[in-house]
């Protein structure tokens, strides 16, 4: 299938050099926030990529992202936009083909889910049956995110929790804006544990000013 990946220019030109690209894990997390914030969520998508018989080269924990799909459309991301990099710095947005048997796909929009231990209901109805259970045990939402708090409870509430994101996988749930973007505005990532130099179809350049980046000359 045919993905877009956004990397930094040092990761690119390791890709050149070595002919392959894994994820680092000392570039993943630019930070104690970012670690404490993200790593949980990468984890427990590594954990995915196994379970779906994807397993991972040996002294890899972390899978490479792209898009497969952004707003419901199958193109590349506007690099006009902002967020991809600090800026001047050099990245590279990718145009690359993957093997289908080598991606696990999952919506980007519900993925916020899992990044911020939130639970992910199927409908309204158990939205509310979720809220009412952890209430009932006299506890409050953040309380999921003190790791402090090892009970029974807390831990039969969080696997709910962690078993409920698996909905991140099923791109074809619709429900009328209250948890799932229609279709044709979902935004669809991509995962995947290694990338090669020969899977490449297209490399553009680009250096971030801020807010917004320039096509490199």
């Amino acid at each position: 299938m045919k993905l877009w990946t956004i990397q930094h220019y040092q990761a690119y030109e390791k890709l050149l050099e070595t002919g392959i690209l894994r994820a680092d894990e000392n570039h993943i997390f630019h930070d104690e926030l970012a670690e404490e914030v993200f790593r949980r969520a990468y984890d427990w998508m590594s954990k995915k990529m196994i379970e779906a018989r994807l397993a991972p080269p040996k002294n890899v924990r972390y899978p490479i992202w792209a898009w497969y799909q952004w707003e419901g459309k199958r193109k590349r991301r506007d690099m006009r936009e902002s967020g991809y990099a600090m800026r001047g710095e050099k990245i590279v947005q990718l145009t690359i083909e993957v093997d289908d048997a080598d991606v696990l796909l999952s919506d980007f929009d519900l993925f916020h889910y899992v990044l911020n231990y939130w639970y992910l209901p199927s409908d309204e109805k158990d939205k509310k049956e979720f809220e009412r259970e952890y209430a009932d045990h006299g506890f409050k939402w953040k309380d999921w995110l003190d790791f402090n708090i090892q009970t029974e409870e807390t831990q039969n509430i969080r696997a709910k929790i962690e078993k409920s994101w698996d909905r991140v996988f099923d791109l074809e749930k619709e429900d009328d804006d209250y948890v799932c973007y229609p279709n044709s505005q979902k935004s669809i990532q991509a995962i995947f544990w290694q990338l090669k130099a020969e899977q490449v179809l297209k490399a553009e350049m680009f250096t971030a000013r801020g807010r917004e980046v320039k096509a490199s000359e």
